[in-house]
C-alpha cells in the first residue's frame, strides 16, 4: 500500500519544483542576454565558463557568486551592465508584482546605489516562491 503524503512532503516537492523553474528563467535570462554579443561570443564565454572554471552553464544558479565573480573578471566593467540586462530579462520571465529591475532607473544609477546581483536574485527568487502557484 502506497503511503499518502504529507502536507509538508508536498509542500516540500512543490517548493523544490519551483525552485528548479526559478532556476530554469535564470539560466534562460542569462543565455539570452549573451547571445546580444553575438553568438561567437557566447559560446566562447561558455567553453571558458566550463573549461578554465569548471562550471557548466546548468550550475549557475547553485554557483551564482562564483560566477559573478567569473563574469567581471571576464568583461570587467560591462559585467555590471550584463548584470542589469539579466535582472531586466529574469523579470520579463516571471509572473511577479515587483520587478528586480525598476524601468526607470538607468544602469549606471543603479550600479551607483550599489545594488547587488546576488542579493536582486536571491530577492526575486524568494518572491517567486512566495507568489507564484
Amino acid at each position: 500500500m502506497i503511503e499518502p503524503k504529507t502536507i509538508d512532503e508536498s509542500h516540500k516537492q512543490w517548493k523544490e519544483t519551483k525552485s528548479e523553474q526559478f532556476d530554469s528563467f535564470l539560466v534562460e535570462s542569462i543565455d539570452e542576454t549573451l547571445s546580444l554579443l553575438g553568438k561567437p561570443v557566447k559560446n566562447e564565454f561558455y567553453l571558458q565558463l566550463e573549461v578554465k572554471f569548471k562550471m557548466e552553464k546548468n550550475e549557475i544558479p547553485q554557483r551564482l557568486e562564483e560566477f559573478t565573480d567569473i563574469l567581471h573578471r571576464v568583461f570587467g566593467l560591462g559585467a555590471s551592465r550584463l548584470e542589469v540586462k539579466f535582472l531586466r530579462n529574469l523579470d520579463s520571465k516571471i509572473p511577479a508584482d515587483s520587478k528586480v529591475i525598476n524601468p526607470e532607473l538607468s544602469v549606471s544609477m543603479w550600479i551607483e546605489k550599489e545594488m547587488s546581483f546576488l542579493n536582486s536574485i536571491k530577492n526575486k527568487q524568494k518572491e517567486f516562491l512566495l507568489t507564484v502557484k
